[in-house]
């Protein structure tokens, strides 16, 4: 524990009413979301106390470079961190790390922290954020077996690239294309194991997963869709490869785990805040009860834009929603009316999406995907954009964003895949 933290729990009794330790804003959680509420906090209230609490022995950080440039080596631990440590001494903002939260008192405005200490509150956020989902298969505890969730899992992983020549991805959504990227960069052979027909097909329809697939084969990735591991092989403890469904057995001399995250909601339900796939908020990030908000990864928040509930896991998200929550926590009442954005690096390829990929049933391509992409698909549902992907490729954002904002119904969407057709003609 920091000697900052040290001297804040000094002054809290434990278990005890006398002598709490009192804020006016408690934030749980230290990545993104968590940081840059407190920063928008200071900035709507330059008095209030506030307090951040983080069950990692960091302040908040980054999390989105860690498949990436973290391991790639080309940026350094500091620069992951939303700002440095002197910033919130400086601006009073109070940081308890290493420490669990292990309840939530709603009607008394209670915290109460793994040392049993409680912390008093009159507005607080949560920002918990997910666990990596588990894999539960024999083998999965052996040594060299990882997760990637926190920049300590980061180093772990990158101490295993510095000694190893092969590797296994278990799962092929975005942490585990861009780790591949990562590894075969580094020239590790890297094999990605996935139960899905096709790569990142659960993010993409089909035509784009598929032309994602063959680009990764073409820089030497081998991908083995439809297939599921059983058991994890291992000598003397460490892990030496995957045992598929088959009976085939892939050696690898790590294993890195990337099957999705479960968003972090016990405190939530315990507490008696309403759950479902997330914690759920209205559009100005507050949750069933009026002094709780909560964002980014672990809540299912109001789109005005589309009309509905929806739970992303993006980096945008995480940024945009801290500081709205953290602006509303002081007293305003700005609704979060942002389309989601999200972007990933893999290899030569840089993906841009904004709106709701979940819901579509037309897709119309923009551009003849070769090289490293240059296309852009439109996802339409009932003649309605949805979403819109760039891969590789340039668009005028503004008039993309504003088609989708628009909930216009296109009267000849093929005119979409035309590059004669400007975009900014079909929002006037």
């Amino acid at each position: 524990m920091s000697q900052e933290s040290t001297n804040i729990l000094k002054d809290a009794k434990m278990g005890g009413s006398e002598n709490m330790r009192e804020f006016d804003y408690v934030i749980v959680g230290g990545g993104l979301a968590g940081g840059n509420a407190a920063i928008s906090i200071r900035e709507n209230d330059t008095t209030g106390s506030i307090c951040i609490i983080t069950d990692e022995n960091h302040i908040p950080y980054d999390r989105v470079p860690l498949s990436k440039n973290y391991l790639l080596g080309k940026m350094k631990r500091e620069v992951l961190y939303v700002k440095k440590s002197d910033f919130y001494a400086t601006q009073k903002i109070e940081t308890i790390t290493d420490t669990r939260v292990t309840g939530l008192d709603p009607k008394n405005h209670v915290v109460r922290i793994s040392n049993e200490t409680d912390i008093h509150y009159k507005k607080l956020l949560l920002a918990t954020g997910g666990q990596a989902r588990r894999l539960s298969i024999p083998g999965s505890e052996l040594d060299d077996v990882f997760y990637l969730r926190t920049v300590d899992d980061a180093e772990k992983i990158e101490a295993a690239m510095q000694r190893s020549k092969s590797a296994i991805v278990i799962g092929g959504g975005f942490i585990g294309c861009e780790l591949a990227s990562t590894f075969t960069k580094k020239g590790i052979n890297t094999t990605i194991i996935e139960a899905g027909p096709k790569i990142l097909g659960r993010a993409f329809d089909s035509d784009t997963a598929s032309w994602i697939e063959s680009y990764f084969e073409r820089r030497g990735v081998r991908i083995m869709t439809k297939t599921t591991p059983v058991e994890l092989q291992d000598n003397n403890g460490k892990v030496t490869g995957v045992k598929l469904q088959s009976g085939e057995v892939v050696p690898a001399d790590f294993v890195v785990i990337g099957i999705g995250i479960n968003p972090n909601v016990e405190l939530a339900k315990e507490a008696g805040l309403q759950v479902d796939n997330g914690i759920i908020v209205n559009e100005y990030m507050r949750t069933s009860n009026p002094d709780i908000y909560a964002v980014s990864d672990v809540a299912r928040f109001y789109s005005p834009v589309f009309g509905r509930h929806m739970r992303l896991e993006h980096y945008d998200l995480a940024v945009k929603q801290g500081r709205l929550a953290g602006e509303n926590m002081t007293g305003k009442t700005k609704p979060f009316e942002d389309l989601p954005y999200f972007f990933s690096f893999m290899f030569d390829i840089r993906i841009e999406a904004y709106g709701d990929l979940s819901k579509y049933d037309t897709v119309i391509t923009r551009g003849n995907p070769t090289g490293n992409g240059n296309f852009t698909k439109f996802y339409l549902d009932d003649g309605t954009v949805n979403a819109v992907i760039m891969v590789t490729r340039k668009e005028n954002v503004e008039d993309i964003k504003q088609l989708i904002r628009l909930r216009k119904k296109i009267d000849d969407p093929a005119s979409l895949g035309d590059e004669s057709t400007k975009i900014e003609a079909m929002i006037t």
